[in-house]
């Protein structure tokens, strides 16, 4: 027991300790992947009180069903996105965490021991106040008055609920994929107006018709004078349903285009910063 009170009071401590430290490396995340970040530190926060709540009472099966969700396949399921966001460092301290949960539940069920789970959960935590030494995180974006601008643009272009919906630009090789998809998986009205939006932008840039981004972003909009005066069939754009939203597929065999394909997504991941994600090209490679 008195080692399960030095450990919470570890768990209590970690905020205080990282704000009072000036010399940790500074993570400028966007808000999207700040909230993500931090969301999920929560969550391994609270499950290690579950687990703890679970020892304290001896039930092995609640502290392995409380350990299996902060696993690898947490990670797995949340994390690619921010592959290239983040150091490799901290995706790594990352996780080595999300394993030690793997450990935790897989012997908590097999060999069922209080002490050795207590051993296990020390050196996750561990892991956690080394990652909490090393790295803070501030919010690097547009100005709050630039991102309301967009905001307030938005409304009149895109039909969907900025607030139920995340965008995920992902860069690639040779272009790039645009996503929106729902927070709720059931919400099929926003889904709905995703799709409707996306496949009507996706027919005007096929066009060469990018009036709508520039009524969000401007005429100065990056990447854009080079997309709208692409030669015909220098620039691919074909437009796909997802079972949670749609998305976009930016294609070109051509240096320049490519390279403004990028500079559109960097400067929407800028301006949509409270709504966006940047992805994981691994999968969407073709």
């Amino acid at each position: 027991m008195k080692k399960i009170a030095l450990i919470t009071l570890a768990l209590l401590s970690t905020n205080t300790f990282a704000e009072e430290a000036d010399n940790r490396r500074v993570l400028s995340l966007n808000e999207a992947n700040r909230h993500h970040v931090l969301s999920e530190m929560r969550a391994l926060l609270s499950g290690t009180q579950a687990i703890l709540a679970a020892l304290a009472n001896d039930d092995m099966k609640a502290v392995a069903d409380a350990a299996k969700p902060l696993g690898m396949g947490m990670a797995h399921s949340a994390e690619n996105h921010l592959h290239g966001v983040l150091p490799k460092e901290f995706m790594m301290l990352g996780k080595s965490v999300h394993m030690a949960f793997d450990d935790i539940a897989r012997d908590a069920e097999a060999v069922k021991n209080p002490k050795h789970t207590l051993q296990q959960l020390n050196q996750a935590m561990g892991q956690c106040n080394a990652c909490h030494s090393a790295y803070q995180i501030r919010v690097s974006s547009a100005s709050d008055a630039r991102l309301d601008e967009v905001v307030a643009r938005g409304v009149h272009v895109m039909p969907f609920d900025l607030e139920k919906t995340v965008h995920v630009f992902t860069k690639v090789e040779k272009g790039g994929v645009q996503q929106v998809i729902v927070k709720d998986k059931s919400d099929s009205a926003q889904i709905q107006l995703i799709r409707q939006h996306l496949a009507k932008i996706a027919g005007e840039f096929n066009q060469g018709d990018f009036s709508n981004p520039v009524k969000i972003h401007g005429e100065d909009m990056p990447g854009l004078h080079a997309l709208r005066s692409a030669e015909k069939g220098a620039l691919s754009i074909v437009y796909k349903e997802l079972s949670d939203g749609a998305q976009i597929d930016y294609r070109s065999e051509k240096p320049a285009l490519i390279a403004a394909i990028h500079q559109f997504f960097d400067a929407q991941l800028s301006d949509h910063a409270r709504h966006a994600v940047s992805g994981h090209a691994q999968h969407h490679q073709k």
